[in-house]
């Protein structure tokens, strides 16, 4: 199939903005996804308390600082700029929690990692004073050590061991008929900040046992999120709670559609928190928030799907940050302590803060996905109007590393699976196989829809021949055929951010490779006679 790359291309100012929203364009940006300047903070009335909510998600045990390689218009040589790592982290946290009194800090989930130790995921949380966590869709699906025969002895060891209260709302145990009761889990969470009192609910997604092999579920029950959050929403409000947080892995899209439209990258559009049917409803979270009664939850912690959410949807505010430990969301609330609710009007929503360790002077950010800026000048990074305070030793100890995901790996998976090409995710390579059955006609949609959102490089080999301004998408060499079946090797992680390849998992020649990940390519020589098990 042949394309015209001047279609893809657009033109557009280069002036910086005056506002969030002036950052929607191709070319130029300031400010994305970082506050450097000291806040205006309103002033509060004699009955009023404010209570800021800050979250992460996916961070998928990456505690250590992440190199961020790019390119750009003006400079010839590749540049770098680092991301995350807990002494960021932390000095992030501190100033927010200077600059805001009351400040609380939770998880959504997907917060372990096959390189982490369950001792160094509780390391990070407890160092970092997290109030809450829950798990996510990948806690369920990563290969377990030889000692563990399922999830709940990860979920049990971790929740033992850690100061961090696990709150899993909607997890049952067949064999008690209650909800799980294991030592340092809660069912849900009241806790006084500052005079406020903070109910948090953690919800397993509905969709996570269509999604995880019976084996690492045995003997566990998915209660109806919509229905654990009535109960436990309900009980919390009549024990006093004056605002309700639910933490739950799964996401909505708000950003593609204005994406699309507007001929952007996801990343450079959705700033208007109030813009209504901007977010696509389709799917787990979409139908539960279509679902939820007006202003029984102040605010839901989402993921899964790598994109940023800071959108009022039915009137109650949704929120997420990227992947990896790269960022963190934060949202403002005012309470009314006579009436011990939220006033909507003075809800402040942040768009995601990245753990910058500097900036690009041109900027004032450490955002590098914009090639039109000029990235050489650098300045220290600042957050809230105050510089970041880096320790020089890190409590968290480094995770091990023996197995190192690479393209190499992917090629092996290829040929042991007799697949006919590969999707592979930008981050880890711990999560389970899976090839995916679909028709080549829907894969050109895929391949095209890829190409538009600089995900063409997570291809192997690559389907992309540039000919001129034409662009052929092939397979192995060989213009894609659209009454053929192809098989995609992919993975959980992937399947979770594309959901054309995730529906086609119905497919009868789908299946799940439940005993690897691309990672189990670079420790182990794979028999090609290996079962997998069929979805």
């Amino acid at each position: 199939m042949k394309i015209l790359l001047c279609a893809l291309l657009v033109v557009a100012s280069c002036s910086f903005k005056k506002s969030q929203l002036e950052n929607q364009k191709m070319k130029g940006h300031e400010e994305l996804y970082s506050s450097p300047d000291e806040p205006k903070i309103q002033k509060l009335g004699e009955f009023e308390k404010r209570i800021v909510i800050a979250a992460t998600n996916d961070v998928h045990g990456n505690y250590q600082a992440q190199t961020l390689e790019f390119k750009d218009e003006h400079n010839k040589n590749p540049q770098t700029t680092k991301v995350g790592g807990i002494d960021a982290i932390q000095s992030y946290y501190k100033i927010l929690r200077d600059t805001f009194e009351n400040v609380v800090l939770v998880d959504s989930g997907d917060i372990f990692s096959r390189a982490s130790s369950s001792n160094t995921v509780r390391d990070f949380y407890s160092t970092l004073k997290y109030d809450a966590l829950t798990v996510g869709l990948r806690d369920f699906n990563l290969k377990l050590p030889s000692t563990m025969t399922s999830s709940s002895d990860l979920f049990k060891k971790f929740a033992k061991d850690s100061s961090t209260p696990l709150i899993l709302s909607n997890l049952y145990e067949l064999k008690t008929a209650r909800v799980v009761e294991w030592e340092g889990t809660k069912p849900y969470l009241l806790k006084d900040v500052g005079g406020v009192k903070v109910g948090i609910v953690g919800l397993i997604p509905d969709d996570v046992v269509a999604n995880t092999p019976v084996h690492n579920r045995v003997g566990l029950f998915v209660e109806n999120m919509i229905q654990s959050t009535l109960r436990h929403a309900r009980l919390l409000r009549s024990l006093g709670a004056d605002v309700i947080v639910v933490l739950t892995h799964q996401g909505i899209d708000c950003n593609s559609e204005l994406a699309a439209e507007a001929k952007l990258p996801i990343t450079k559009v959705n700033f208007e928190p109030q813009k209504q049917n901007v977010c696509n409803l389709k799917g787990v979270l979409g139908e539960y928030l279509e679902r939820l009664p007006p202003q029984l939850v102040d605010v839901v912690v989402g993921g899964r799907n790598h994109q940023k959410m800071a959108n009022f949807v039915n009137g109650t505010l949704v929120i997420a940050g990227f992947e990896d430990g790269k960022s963190f969301s934060f949202a403002e609330f005012t309470v009314n302590t006579k009436t011990k609710k939220v006033i909507p009007e003075q809800t402040v929503v942040h768009q995601p803060v990245m753990f910058c360790h500097e900036f690009f002077k041109e900027t004032n950010d450490c955002f590098t996905e914009d090639t039109s800026v000029n990235h050489l000048k650098r300045i220290p990074a600042t957050f809230l109007g105050k510089p970041l305070e880096f320790s020089s030793t890190s409590p968290v100890e480094e995770p091990k590393t023996s197995a190192v995901f690479s393209k190499e790996d992917v090629a092996k998976g290829l040929i042991s699976f007799t697949a006919d090409i590969a999707f592979f995710p930008k981050t880890s390579g711990q999560s389970q196989l899976f090839i995916v059955a679909i028709k080549g006609s829907e894969l050109l949609k895929v391949l095209e829809e890829d190409f538009n959102r600089n995900r063409g490089g997570q291809w192997q080999p690559s389907p992309y021949i540039e000919k001129g301004n034409e662009l052929i998408l092939s397979v192995a060499g060989m213009e894609v055929e659209k009454d053929r079946t192809y098989k995609i090797l992919t993975d959980l992680e992937s399947l979770q951010v594309h959901r054309t390849l995730a529906k086609n998992m119905s497919n009868p020649e789908s299946m799940a490779l439940v005993t690897h990940s691309w990672d189990s390519f670079h420790e182990d020589s794979v028999n090609t006679s290996l079962a997998a098990q069929t979805r």
